[in-house]
């Protein structure tokens, strides 16, 4: 399964809709990790055929939390046995670090942690509290990184390879 992974595009879809552009029939997921869920629906027509998922972000849960009082805080999904914790990571205070995160991906035995809120892309592991190593992925932010980013995801048979793609 082939999944694009945004975050933080903050009311400017233009980099998701070109990312959609670009993986024209190859995509089966887009996810969307908060602070922009409505720039999902902005480019709604290029993601037909495509399956979502969105998490709120703390801009929508401060300013918009009414308009998405069905969008979780965060979720878990299992693409092809990869079990994936989804979240902003403004909750974990995942500027500071994360270790809280680290501890929430123990309690629901994630394998790879999907986050965004720092606006930097980020991917590497990260130790929970039993030891247990997890893969952390950032894909940084599609609206006000600079430069602008987004991840991809790819699962077959409990595995899975990330990657970032960026725009200039």
């Amino acid at each position: 399964m082939k999944i694009l992974v945004f975050s933080d595009s903050h009311n400017d879809p233009k980099y998701i809709a070109a990312a959609l552009r670009e993986h024209k029939g190859t995509v089966d997921l887009a996810i969307h990790l908060g602070d922009g869920l409505s720039d999902m629906a902005r480019v709604g027509d290029l993601l037909d055929g495509v399956a979502t998922a969105t998490v709120i972000g703390n801009g929508e849960q401060f300013f918009e939390r009414r308009l998405y009082a069905d969008v979780p805080d965060e979720t878990v999904i299992c693409p092809d046995g990869v079990r994936i914790l989804c979240c902003h990571g403004h909750k974990y205070r995942v500027k500071f670090g994360t270790s809280a995160l680290a501890a929430r991906a123990e309690e629901v035995g994630a394998d790879l942690v999907l986050f965004g809120h720092t606006h930097e892309p980020f991917d590497g592991w990260e130790e929970s509290p039993s030891g247990k190593q997890v893969r952390f992925f950032n894909p940084g932010s599609v609206g006000c990184g600079w430069p602008a980013s987004y991840g991809i995801v790819e699962t077959k048979d409990g595995k899975f390879i990330t990657s970032h793609r960026f725009f200039d």
